[in-house]
């Protein structure tokens, strides 16, 4: 009797939890003003179409993010952006394994974002108030950018992007630190809940995002007012989270020691699949938090060169994703391309020439409407 009283307990906290928050967003938003929302004829992704984001920290979890994720998210369908450290947390707080940089360049070889997290997950707000601004950049901010650049694929060879977003440990954020690294080091820097916890696209600066762990969301469909919210709205959705973990896997078979506050933070995959439905029932887009930040990226170093060549822009700047969808002709034949990755923020592009290059995976070409002629004569090897 008594277990089923707090469970209705439990129940009736969840609600009432996420229907104050859905009126707090509407109540916030009529106070700092809404996002324009355009006629559904008239939603471009990336541009002006409302979406959400899967936005998870801690990379000492990406074996459960490679297990329960991979296959949920599928190849560029419901894009995440994953939140990586260097090192893992409580298995001897060792650097990542290559197993472990393997599954995460795997995870962004199907359209996910490899965002940045702090290189040792160090407290931003007290670690630059007892050390300074300059070591947090230089220990935690720079350092992790090192970290990655060093890091490969061991079969494909393929290298980290350089992260886009940052994601502050432990939420805990300033404006101090915000300055310090938006828009030098990156786009956007996100963190917990603030304001109508709603991100326009194209944004530069502070993101909000509101947590969707066990302990903040018994029940999925609480979110469900929320995301329609969302879409009538106009703006975007941060949803943070940790672990993705089935409720009878247990931390003692993983056989780290760990403090009961971690293993709060996980969420089932049934609750993650129950508001992929709504979100698609809803027509929502699914976006990295690049992509709300209106950043292209790529895997291929060349194709992005490229691109670089052609908007006449420096190395250290980031390639709008505004200034690709109105390119309608390219020319990539000869320069020695092996992925595509990037080529599906090019929505009006109708005439493509990938020739002579090494490409074996065509499948994002099929994410271009507009695509009329493309030429994939002679590649050094073919998938189709």
């Amino acid at each position: 009797m008594k277990s089923i009283i707090n469970l209705l307990k439990r129940q009736y906290f969840d609600w009432r939890t996420w229907n104050y928050l859905y009126q707090d967003m509407k109540k916030q938003t009529k106070k700092l003003g809404t996002f324009k929302s355009e006629p559904k004829s008239m939603s471009i992704p990336y541009l002006n179409k409302p979406g959400i984001t899967f936005s998870m920290d801690d990379s000492f979890r990406v074996n459960d993010w490679y297990t329960y994720g991979k296959e949920l998210f599928g190849f560029y369908d419901v894009k995440v952006s994953f939140n990586i450290n260097a090192f893992h947390h409580y298995d001897g707080q060792r650097e990542h394994s290559q197993s472990e940089i393997d599954m995460l360049l795997d995870l962004q070889s199907n359209g996910h974002e490899i965002a940045h997290h702090g290189f040792m997950h160090e407290d931003a707000v007290k670690y630059s108030e007892e050390f300074g601004l300059k070591k947090w950049i230089e220990n935690e901010i720079e350092e992790l950018f090192d970290w990655m650049e060093k890091r490969s694929h061991s079969k494909t060879g393929e290298r980290f992007k350089r992260p886009v977003t940052f994601v502050y440990p432990k939420f805990s954020y300033n404006e101090k630190t915000l300055k310090e690294i938006v828009p030098k080091y990156f786009k956007v820097a996100r963190g917990h809940r603030k304001g109508n916890n709603l991100t326009p696209n194209n944004h530069s600066g502070f993101a909000p995002s509101i947590c969707i762990d066990s302990h903040y969301l018994a029940n999925p469909k609480n979110i469900k007012k929320v995301l329609k919210y969302v879409k009538n709205s106009g703006g975007n959705l941060v949803l943070t989270c940790h672990s993705i973990l089935p409720d009878d896997v247990e931390w003692g078979d993983f056989g780290w020691e760990m403090d009961e506050h971690a293993k709060r933070w996980r969420v089932s995959p049934k609750v993650i699949q129950v508001i992929i439905n709504e979100a698609k029932n809803l027509e929502l887009e699914f976006y990295t938090t690049a992509e709300i930040a209106g950043v292209a990226t790529f895997i291929d170093r060349n194709f992005e060169r490229i691109v670089r060549n052609l908007l006449s822009m420096e190395s250290n700047q980031f390639i709008q994703i505004s200034d690709l969808i109105s390119i309608k002709e390219l020319d990539l034949s000869n320069q020695g391309i092996s992925n595509l990755d990037g080529i599906q923020y090019f929505l009006g592009l109708e005439r493509l020439n990938l020739s002579n290059n090494n490409i074996s995976d065509f499948r994002l070409l099929e994410r271009l409407p507009s695509l009329k002629v493309v030429n994939i004569d002679n590649q050094s090897s073919k998938k189709q």
